[in-house]
């Protein structure tokens, strides 16, 4: 089983083989305490290894998160089902400044000669994608939000302009044979109002699609990291 007391000679050893990976690795003992945390591991989190090593990997994660982490990581030791190992999702990282970046994780689980069942977690720094990601829905959200005002004030036009044409068939047919070719027009008019509220209404439709699609990716650029 690996050691997880307090010192950098010792902390070291564990991760050597991840000292020099891209990706922070965070190795965690049958205890939950953390046994390794690479050089990308202290840049993504802000911590030094001295500084966790022989900790519980709950002070890594969001305050939000912490209280049933252990009961999450005991029940796959008992249990052996799958809700996070094996998989890929992105996380958010509670850093040492009390900052948060974003980093999609993996996690793989060894066993130890002696049965022990240890995991490390494979963490790829995804913060500048996450917040480009934000940008980009948030622009998304105000272009359709001027496209609704405009789709709005094109509706509006619209039904005063259908309003006007009836008016104008009410007086052409009080007119008689002089207000015909009048009636003609107004008739016109209120076609022409009516394809403007058809359109209106599948630019709205569009609208409407474009919001749960931006729904939908904002849901997935705001992880929670929970175990489901």
């Amino acid at each position: 089983m690996l050691d997880s007391r307090n010192d950098d000679a010792q902390a070291s050893q564990p991760g050597d083989t991840h000292e020099n990976a891209i990706d922070a690795v965070v190795m965690i003992d049958g205890s939950n305490n953390i046994s390794a945390f690479n050089g990308a591991a202290e840049r993504l989190w802000g911590y030094r290894r001295a500084e966790v090593i022989g900790k519980n990997v709950k002070m890594l994660l969001p305050p939000d998160m912490r209280t049933n982490h252990d009961s999450f990581v005991d029940r796959h030791r008992k249990t052996g089902q799958d809700r996070i190992v094996g998989t890929s999702r992105e996380v958010p990282i509670h850093c040492k400044d009390n900052t948060t970046a974003y980093a999609r994780l993996s996690l793989r689980q060894t066993v130890t000669a002696e049965g022990a069942k240890q995991y490390t977690a494979f963490l790829t720094d995804v913060t500048e994608q996450h917040r480009k990601t934000t940008a980009a829905v948030e622009v998304m959200r105000d272009l359709l939000d001027q496209i609704d005002r405009l789709t709005t004030g094109i509706n509006t036009i619209a039904q005063q302009t259908n309003l006007l044409s009836v008016n104008a068939s009410i007086e052409a047919a009080r007119a008689g044979d002089m207000g015909r070719g009048f009636g003609v027009v107004a008739m016109e008019i209120r076609a022409l109002s009516n394809q403007a509220k058809e359109i209106t209404l599948e630019i709205e439709n569009v609208v409407e699609s474009g919001r749960q699609s931006v729904g939908n990716l904002a849901k997935d650029a705001i992880p929670t990291g929970q175990i489901d």
